[in-house]
């Protein structure tokens, strides 16, 4: 029987041999011989991802704080996993993510979202243009403000449940209370139907617990992009069951389905785009790209970018002003200037002109970044440029809006929410405009589609609630603002119960 026993046992010996042999060349090329072998970094980070995997999954999204400890150990450009390069310089930006080059995205980073059929994780640069260039017309400043009775009808649903909350004495969670508002809204822009998240107890019903959960999850996906897949593949009840968080979620899958295939089936053919898919499903786009599934994915990635940004944004913008009274009494002067009676509805495209308020908002949306998580470009046919160094074609190359947000050069006590810092045409330390640094929104080809409809949520919600309300903080600090992980967008610390508030007043 020795006979027998023996190929049995060689087999295994010989893959663990094989394996291991393989390991050891893959480490010595990728140490030595790679393309990227050259530039500074952890030789960890250069061997393998597992030292990615240790900062965003082990230690809950770290790794976007951990960047600015290499840099100030390596230098400016930063080898961080075996075929990426991190750059902190704030100047750089402009070059990277330049709107006249032809750049790719990095198709590995579809992973976290799980589908590549998104506007914004589809890596080929001219399959992009294709796909946003569809739905460009549906975002633009005259749709948006075409679509402003309906925002001033919700605005009104979220003064009513903030009177109802002033009635009662109730702890109001503003981050709750935000997003669904934002859910609300672009739900009906976009795809034509609206949930009623305002008008749930606590505003429980909304998208917040669901993105929070898929966004602190998405570092697992990236890292493992099969388990998508397998869950895509089991039975909603099951998925329900495991996570209840993403309850609305699959309640939204099947809407969408539904919503879809009665859009397929009919003539299509509208004067003015009804939703979305109206816009997609009308166009001149190969069939392929109007298939069911990529649809679908395209709207959870639109809803996605729409709502918890927006929230979040509005959140912080709320926390600051309440928290800093000077700040909030500079507001109301100018807010009851414009608006003397504190009911009236109120126009986006004329708020856009008072001076103060928008400082306040872009300095919340540059302390709320959007986006946390880094974005590589990658040049597919020439090599990238910076300083002395060259980085080979087909390189993903990534910065990071935390870290030009956070840049000390180009915004003095850069975490300290300053209003003043964006009015009269400010300039930094080198003569460029501040504007230049504002990244939030992105600035080359792939930037915010949605940057229209959130302006004018953030412009039109902030300017009502503080005409009207008087808020008090209720056991929240600046812990419950300030990101503590980076979950592709800003998590504060976990424990957090979020911004809460009493309402303590109101204007009528």
């Amino acid at each position: 029987m020795d006979h027998l026993s023996r190929p049995s046992l060689a087999l295994p010996l010989i893959l663990s041999i094989g394996s291991c042999l393989y390991l050891i060349a893959l480490g010595i090329y990728r140490l030595y011989w790679h393309p990227l072998a050259h530039f500074p970094g952890p030789k960890l980070a250069g061997l393998s991802r597992w030292y990615e995997f240790y900062y965003e999954v082990v230690r809950k999204g770290n790794l976007t704080f951990h960047l600015p400890d290499l840099h100030r150990k390596y230098g400016p450009i930063v080898r961080i996993t075996p075929d990426e390069l991190h750059v902190e310089d704030s100047d750089y930006w402009e070059y990277l993510y330049s709107r006249t080059s032809r750049l790719d995205k990095y198709e590995w980073m579809s992973g976290r979202m799980g589908s590549d059929g998104m506007i914004f994780t589809t890596a080929n640069s001219d399959l992009h243009k294709l796909r946003r260039g569809v739905l460009n017309p549906f975002f633009s400043r005259r749709s948006i403000a075409k679509f402003q009775p309906f925002i001033k009808e919700k605005i009104q649903s979220l003064c009513a449940k903030f009177e109802q909350y002033k009635e009662d004495g109730r702890i109001l969670a503003l981050n709750h209370a935000f997003s669904a508002f934002a859910g609300d809204v672009i739900c009906q822009y976009c795809f034509g139907l609206c949930y009623n998240h305002l008008e749930s107890p606590n505003f429980e019903e909304s998208f917040h617990d669901a993105f929070i959960a898929v966004s602190a999850f998405g570092h697992t996906t990236l890292q493992f992009p099969w388990v998508t897949p397998i869950i895509n593949s089991l039975p909603d009840r099951l998925v329900d069951k495991m996570n209840p968080a993403l309850h609305m979620l699959l309640v939204l899958k099947k809407d969408f389905e539904r919503i879809i295939s009665k859009i397929a089936k009919s003539e299509r053919k509208n004067p003015e785009p009804l939703t979305v898919f109206h816009e997609v499903l009308n166009s001149d786009l190969p069939e392929r790209e109007k298939d069911l599934k990529r649809l679908g994915d395209e709207a959870f990635g639109i809803l996605g970018a729409g709502t918890e940004t927006t929230a979040w944004a509005l959140t912080l913008a709320a926390f600051y002003l309440i928290n800093q009274p000077a700040t909030m009494e500079r507001l109301q002067v100018e807010l009851k200037a414009a608006i003397p009676d504190p009911i009236a509805p109120l126009d986006w495209l004329r708020l856009e002109e008072l001076p103060y308020l928008s400082a306040c908002i872009k300095e919340a949306v540059r302390l709320s970044y959007g986006v946390t998580s880094r974005s590589p470009r990658i040049s597919p046919d020439r090599p990238f440029k910076y300083k002395s160094w060259d980085i080979p074609a087909g390189t993903p190359v990534s910065l990071t809006i935390v870290d030009v947000h956070n840049d000390e050069a180009v915004f003095p006590d850069s975490q300290s929410f300053t209003p003043e810092r964006w009015l009269n045409n400010p300039r930094t330390h080198n003569g460029s405009s501040l504007d230049r640094y504002f990244v939030s929104f992105g600035k080359d080809a792939r930037s915010c589609l949605g940057i229209n409809l959130a302006h004018a949520e953030l412009y039109m919600v902030l300017a009502t609630i503080f005409r009207r309300f008087t808020f008090e903080l209720y056991e929240t600090d600046v812990s419950d603002v300030r990101m503590a992980h980076d979950f592709f967008i800003p998590s504060p610390k976990l424990d957090s119960k979020g911004v809460r508030v009493r309402v303590v007043g109101i204007d009528n």
